[in-house]
C-alpha cells in the first residue's frame, strides 16, 4: 500500500527524472561549503540559496545545532574529502545557519524538557540545552562551541545566519572567517583530519 504523500512524491520523481542531466556530476561539490541547518521544512537551503545538484554539501538536524553527530561527519567528510583524487580542495567554509520561529524552542518548556530527556537518556539540563529561544544567540554559541573544541582545525572558515522564515531574509550574525586566529595546538602537534583537504 502506498500512502498519499508516498504517490505524490513518485509522481514528482518520475517528473524530475524526465528532466535529469546530471547524471556526470563529479562527487565532490563545486562549492568547499558545508551548510549546516535545521530539518524544519521551510528551511531548505536549496530555495534559500538557489543550489543546484552538486553545489554544495548540506547537513541537518533538529535546529541545525553542532552536536557530536555534526562533529563526526565533518570529520568523515575530511577525511574523504583528503583522500580524493583530483586537484585538492577549496579552503572549506562552514555556514551555521538557524531560523526563525524554530521548533526547538519548544524545549523552553520545562514538561517537553523531561519528555526529551526521558526519551534521549539525557539530563534535562542538557534536554534544555538545546532550545532556541533566540536563534541569533544560537549560532553565536554553536560557532564558540566550535571554537572551543581542539579537534577543529584553526583555518577552518566559519559563518553564521539566521534565516527569517515570514520574509526569506537572511541575517548575518557571524562574517565568513578563520575559526581561530592562533593555533588551538602546538605547531609540531598533528590534528585529525577534520576537513583537511
Amino acid at each position: 500500500m502506498t500512502s498519499d504523500s508516498m504517490t505524490t512524491l513518485l509522481d514528482r520523481n518520475r517528473r524530475f527524472v524526465e528532466q535529469f542531466k546530471a547524471g556526470n556530476l563529479a562527487i565532490r561539490p563545486r562549492m568547499s561549503t558545508i551548510i549546516l541547518t535545521c530539518l524544519d521544512s521551510r528551511v531548505d537551503p536549496t530555495h534559500i540559496f538557489g543550489l543546484g545538484l552538486g553545489d554544495a554539501l548540506v547537513i541537518r538536524n533538529a535546529g541545525g545545532r553542532i552536536t557530536p553527530e555534526v562533529m563526526r561527519d565533518l570529520a568523515i567528510l575530511g577525511i574523504l574529502a583528503a583522500n580524493m583524487p583530483g586537484p585538492s580542495a577549496m579552503q572549506p567554509e562552514l555556514i551555521v545557519m538557524h531560523h526563525t520561529d524554530c521548533g526547538m524552542c519548544r524545549l523552553a518548556n520545562a514538561a517537553i524538557q523531561r519528555q526529551v530527556a526521558e526519551r534521549l537518556g539525557v539530563g534535562v539540563d542538557e534536554a534544555k540545552a538545546m532550545a532556541i529561544i533566540d536563534p541569533t544567540a544560537s549560532v553565536q554559541d554553536d560557532i564558540e562551541q566550535l571554537r572551543q573544541t581542539p579537534e577543529t582545525p584553526d583555518q577552518l572558515i566559519v559563518s553564521g545566519l539566521v534565516y527569517d522564515v515570514k520574509n526569506g531574509t537572511l541575517n548575518q550574525v557571524a562574517p565568513p572567517a578563520p575559526l581561530r586566529t592562533t593555533p588551538s595546538r602546538p605547531a609540531n602537534t598533528a590534528s585529525p583530519a577534520l576537513l583537511a583537504g
